[in-house]
């Protein structure tokens, strides 16, 4: 067909591991994910033992039929070239209307919004707030912040339900004054802290819930303010607990194990009674 076509062949290998002696640890994976045992017969499962990254000359013995198919592997191999640079936090920049920059407007939305929220503020609420915009600003995440505003005020001017606010940025008056959640921290005495910490660096993360049959506009809105290379969805990446991992793998493999913990032994230590 690549023949009589003029299109060219591409040589790859479905990957599901990494290495060839990974097969086993990904079968009982497996049946971890899919609540089998490794003794079912009417389950699901890769054979072969063929789903690791092959090498070079692996492919090569594969396909000597199509050599151009490898070389056209590595053509597309060779057009990948990604950096990605660690421990540097980047932030889209929040174009502010004129006579503003990102601060001075951060300050303004805040303080509009505080006459709202606490019209009979004795000046202690203000305290509070001047506090932790000091804290944002330190920290570098006054656009954050803006950015955040901004797709928020937007869902809520087209009429897009939008939550209250989860978690811990529910402690924040900033949040609180800007709209970003309507929920009033200070009855609840909730900790301002538990949001941001300037003894422990890490992105603010503010749970916001939109209307899911409307939340894909306000997605699209913030890709074509900030563009398409600016905005991805994330996925978030489970590991298995030590602990977790003996009890699950001893019941896929029909195993039956106990962790006994003995309180008197004073380096923590735990022993193994197979059952």
């Amino acid at each position: 067909m690549s023949r009589e076509t003029g299109l060219e062949l591409v040589a790859t290998n479905d990957i599901h591991y990494t290495f060839a002696e990974d097969e086993k640890p990904h079968d009982i994976l497996l049946c971890i994910q899919t609540g089998k045992k490794v003794a079912d017969t009417d389950r699901m499962r890769y054979e072969g033992g063929q789903y690791y990254c092959k090498s070079e000359d692996e492919m090569r013995a594969l396909f000597p039929y199509a050599p151009q198919a490898i070389e056209n592997t590595h053509k597309i191999a060779e057009r990948c070239n990604v950096e990605i640079e660690f421990g540097v936090t980047k932030l889209p920049k929040y174009e502010v209307p004129q006579g503003f920059d990102s601060w001075s407007y951060l300050n303004h939305l805040c303080r509009e919004g505080f006459k709202t929220r606490y019209p009979e503020d004795d000046g202690t609420l203000m305290k509070r707030l001047e506090y932790e915009l000091d804290v944002i600003k330190s920290m570098g995440y006054v656009d954050y912040f803006l950015i955040v505003w901004d797709f928020i005020n937007y869902a809520r001017s087209r009429d897009i339900i939008v939550g209250p606010g989860r978690g811990s940025a529910a402690g924040s008056v900033v949040s609180y004054t800007l709209g970003i959640t309507n929920i009033d921290p200070m009855p609840y005495n909730l900790l301002f802290e538990r949001f941001l910490n300037p003894e422990r660096i890490s992105m603010p993360d503010i749970d916001i819930d939109f209307c899911y049959e409307r939340r894909q506009e306000v997605i699209d809105y913030v890709v074509e303010k900030y563009g398409k290379d600016q905005v991805v969805q994330i996925i978030t990446f489970g590991t298995l607990a030590a602990r977790g991992v003996v009890r699950d793998v001893g019941r896929v493999m029909d195993l039956l194990c106990t962790l006994r913990y003995d309180s008197k032994d004073d380096s923590g230590g735990a022993e193994y009674d197979p059952g």
